[in-house]
């Protein structure tokens, strides 16, 4: 893994609060708010937020929790963090970053 420069310090979060605001933020955004039931009305209603919360379940959730995993214990962004892995990992960082 990538080691800190000299005299380098990263910042960190000043609560746990503020971390989650802030994930939230950077997930959800204010247009998807909007957007969300016009699309789920334009797509067949109830029967698309089946397979939503299957996917979110079984994909989101656990990359989600993956990808701030990863950032937490290198305290490193994503594609950096992924590179610590591996390096053949490094696009899956990458890919990640594409969607915030």
């Amino acid at each position: 893994m990538a080691e800190a420069l000299p005299g380098q310090q990263r910042e960190n979060w000043g609560s746990r609060a503020g971390f989650v605001l802030a994930a939230i933020g950077s997930a959800v955004g204010l247009g998807n708010l909007w957007g969300f039931p016009y699309k789920v009305y334009d797509n067949g209603g109830g029967a698309f937020l089946i397979p939503y919360i299957i996917a979110m379940a079984v994909i989101g959730i656990p990359m989600l929790i993956l990808e701030f995993s990863l950032g937490h214990m290198t305290q490193r962004a994503a594609p950096d963090a992924y590179r610590g892995i591996n390096r053949r990992t490094e696009p899956i960082g990458w890919w990640a970053s594409a969607w915030d």
